[in-house]
C-alpha cells in the first residue's frame, strides 16, 4: 500500500502543474492601454544638454522614436496643434568610456556607454501632465574599435532608451 502514496503525490503534482500552465497561457498582459482621448501624439525634436558633441543625436533619438511609436501603431504621430498629447524629451548626459569589464591587467575587455534622458508627457485635452520620467540605457563595446564600436555602443542605447519611453507611454496605465 506504500507504494501508492509517492504515485499519487507525483500525479497531484503534475495535475498542478499542467492546470498552472494551461492557466498561464490563456491569460494575457495586453490589457492595458493608453486613455481613450488620446488619439495622437506629437514628438518634436529632444533638446541635448548632454554636452556630447554630438549634434545629431538629438534627431537620432527622436527620429528612432517615432518609427517606434508608428510600428506600435497603438497613438498616431499628429503635429503639436492636432496632438492630443505631446512628448518633449532632454538629453540630459551621455557618459563614454566606461569600463565594464576588464580584462588581464588593467586594459577593459569592453566598455560601454550610459545615455540618460528626460521625458515628460503632456495631455493636451485634458491640460495637464500625464508623467515625468528620466530613463537611461546603457549599450556596450568593444574598446578596440574606436569611434565606429562606440557609436554601435550609443545606438543599443538609444534603442533601449527609445524603447523604454514607448512601453512608458502605451502601457502604464
Amino acid at each position: 500500500m506504500n507504494y501508492l502514496l509517492p504515485c499519487r503525490q507525483s500525479l497531484y503534482f503534475c495535475l498542478v502543474a499542467v492546470t498552472a500552465a494551461i492557466l498561464g497561457s490563456c491569460y494575457s498582459f495586453t490589457g492595458a492601454s493608453v486613455p481613450q482621448h488620446w488619439k495622437s501624439i506629437a514628438l518634436p525634436l529632444f533638446e541635448d544638454e548632454s554636452s556630447y558633441g554630438q549634434p545629431a543625436l538629438r534627431e537620432k533619438i527622436t527620429n528612432v522614436l517615432i518609427e517606434k511609436f508608428q510600428r506600435d501603431n497603438t497613438i498616431a504621430i499628429s503635429d503639436r496643434a492636432a496632438a492630443s498629447v505631446e512628448m518633449k524629451g532632454t538629453i540630459t548626459s551621455v557618459e563614454a568610456d566606461q569600463p565594464l569589464a576588464v580584462s588581464q591587467g588593467t586594459q577593459a575587455a569592453r566598455l560601454q556607454i550610459i545615455l540618460r534622458a528626460s521625458v515628460t508627457l503632456y495631455d493636451n485635452t485634458l491640460k495637464k501632465q500625464a508623467w515625468n520620467k528620466t530613463f537611461s540605457a546603457t549599450g556596450d563595446y568593444a574598446p578596440s574599435g574606436g569611434l565606429s564600436e562606440r557609436e554601435a555602443g550609443l545606438q543599443k542605447a538609444i534603442e533601449k532608451l527609445t524603447d523604454d519611453v514607448l512601453l512608458e507611454t502605451v502601457s502604464a496605465w
